[in-house]
């Protein structure tokens, strides 16, 4: 009777044992940035997902800023600094839980809403919890919830329109709509002598973490910064962020996602009759994405940095089997 044990088996052994995982993705490395450089964020209607954003909400938002520029905050950085929220956007800042109690720094910076980014068994037993803090100081406390890291691709959207739709609505409840000098071309105009612009507070336990991701996600979603470039924006304005692989991996999902979006929402116009300049990324070939200066143009990375290839490298030597 043949035996039931493949030849293989009786003739060669595996150097190594079997795994059934998938195999890991590249991982996304951060080139350095120049610090004494400091970094901008233009706003721009191109990179907006335009299904969730029109221009006018745009420059309400932005206050039609040309540029929003940021200072390197390595250079007055301290270990204490740690505990302080740092301004990702003039709108926009990014700190611990601890920060979100400090009744003083919430009225010195004109916050109008804390957003906290918790666990989920946080939420289940009623930790961080600022419902009683807000209503004290007529502000707004919103929450984002989740169980882990692959959680939070979903959590991206409703996050970027939950601090938009804040931002909007802080705008409009001062605006004035009376028919007189103060309604231009039938639109809404703020008294700028009076208008408090809304802020928000962005946060988790560190500041360095959960909340980090969203910020960046918010950033991708509204200015339609890349990945690198996102992760570059956020550790140059918190300098103690320090973003996880996991978490780099599912913001490069989350750009996939918009720039999906952007191209269908394209089509549709084009579709209607109408015209819209959005960016688009065309596919490149393997060898296109290399450069013979060794730098792909996008991250100023080594090609071998930025590519497949990285999974391969090392890997020459391996011998899967031996003789047994």
């Amino acid at each position: 009777m043949p035996s039931s044990t493949p030849s293989y088996h009786r003739t060669a052994q595996p150097t190594t044992a079997y795994t059934k995982r998938a195999p890991s993705p590249p991982a996304i490395l951060i080139p350095p940035t120049r610090w004494e450089l400091p970094m901008k964020v233009v706003p721009s209607y191109a990179n907006v997902n335009t299904a969730s954003l029109n221009r006018e909400d745009l420059g309400v938002i932005t206050q039609n800023a040309l540029e929003l520029v940021g200072a390197d905050s390595a250079m007055n950085w301290t270990y204490e600094s740690r505990r302080d929220a740092h301004a990702i956007l003039d709108y926009l800042y990014l700190g611990p839980s601890s920060i979100a109690r400090n009744r003083e720094w919430l009225r010195e910076h004109g916050i109008t809403m804390i957003l906290a980014a918790r666990d989920v068994r946080q939420a289940g037993l009623n930790i961080m919890v600022f419902d009683k803090l807000a209503q004290e100081m007529g502000i707004e406390a919103r929450y984002v919830d989740v169980s882990g890291y692959h959680e939070l691709i979903r959590a991206f959207p409703s996050t970027v329109q939950m601090i938009n739709d804040h931002m909007l609505r802080i705008y409009r409840e001062q605006a004035v709509e009376t028919p007189d000098l103060n309604v231009q071309n039938g639109t809404m105009v703020i008294d700028k002598t009076t208008f408090n612009r809304g802020k928000v507070l962005l946060f988790c336990e560190t500041g360095n973490d959960r909340s980090a991701a969203l910020a960046s996600a918010y950033l991708m979603a509204v200015f339609g910064m890349s990945t690198v470039q996102v992760c570059q924006f956020i550790m140059y304005k918190r300098f103690c962020v320090t973003l996880a692989e996991e978490l780099k991996q599912t913001l490069r999902a989350y750009e996939d996602i918009l720039l999906a979006e952007r191209t269908v929402h394209q089509q549709e116009l084009q579709r209607s009759g109408f015209t819209h300049s959005v960016p688009k990324k065309a596919k490149r070939r393997f060898d296109e994405t290399l450069d013979v200066d060794g730098d792909d143009g996008m991250t100023g990375v080594d090609p071998y940095q930025s590519s497949d290839r990285d999974r391969f490298l090392g890997r020459t030597n391996f011998v899967p089997f031996i003789d047994a």
